[in-house]
């Protein structure tokens, strides 16, 4: 029995073939995914064009802690910080690093006790620390780190979006590069418009990190604490105030 293309072609076309459903679900899938993907990216755009939210009873502030040097870094320029302007504030950390949640913790502790009475604001007052799982540990093997970060990045999402930040601050740990790509979502989905401010590490003088270089085209304000860096990196739009803590 001789199979012509036609014959071919017309047992396709039907609806029963196994093949061609399951070519025509592949095909939706990825067009859903594309179009969704599409939406996203036009909304965030769009997002960084939208002026910043009021906040007349003061913004939710999220600080995102890496761990020795980054965190007294981050943390020296958080104490110079009105609290009153921030008053609901969350420190993130990752797993093993639970110095420092202490030292936040001791921060707003020394914070609260130098507040005058007069510089007191009547509006709610709030605290949190979290702790998330580290995209990747010192020494761990580049394959396991893969699955690692994807729970980094998952934690990083439901974050993000449980707390709702107006703003994220963070100085260079690789892990809060998640907690920035969760808050651009947030902006993307216009559940929030949340403001990412990056400040490079001061121990970056003639280079960029690799988690500056990552997020220096997304970020709101990208800071740097030297003057070769903002020579370098002036048609990229970052900003110099010297050191900051």
């Amino acid at each position: 029995m001789d199979i012509t293309i036609r014959d071919i072609l017309a047992y396709l076309t039907e609806w029963r073939c196994p093949l061609l459903m399951l070519v025509l679900a592949s095909a939706a899938v990825v067009l859903a995914l594309l179009g969704i993907i599409v939406v996203l990216v036009f909304g965030l755009v769009k997002s960084y064009g939208v002026p910043p939210d009021k906040h007349p009873h003061g913004a939710s502030a999220m600080f995102v802690l890496g761990s020795g040097g980054h965190t007294t870094e981050l943390l020296g320029i958080v104490a110079q910080l009105d609290f009153s302007l921030y008053p609901i504030r969350t420190y993130v950390s990752f797993s093993g690093d639970t110095l420092s949640t202490v030292r936040a913790l001791r921060l707003e502790k020394e914070k609260s006790s130098s507040s005058s009475s007069s510089s007191s604001s009547s509006a709610p007052r709030k605290v949190v620390t979290l702790e998330l799982p580290r995209a990747r540990n010192v020494g761990q093997s580049y394959f396991t780190s893969i699955f690692t970060s994807l729970v980094c990045g998952f934690e990083a999402v439901f974050a993000v979006f449980r707390v709702r930040p107006d703003i994220v601050v963070c100085n260079g740990p690789g892990s809060c590069v998640f907690i920035c790509f969760a808050a651009l979502l947030l902006r993307a989905t216009r559940i929030k418009l949340t403001r990412l401010v990056y400040i490079e590490s001061f121990a970056r003088v003639n280079s960029l990190s690799l988690t500056g270089k990552i997020l220096i085209s997304v970020v709101d304000r990208f800071i740097v604490q030297w003057p070769s860096l903002a020579a370098q990196y002036k048609d990229k739009g970052v900003e110099y105030f010297g050191i900051l803590a």
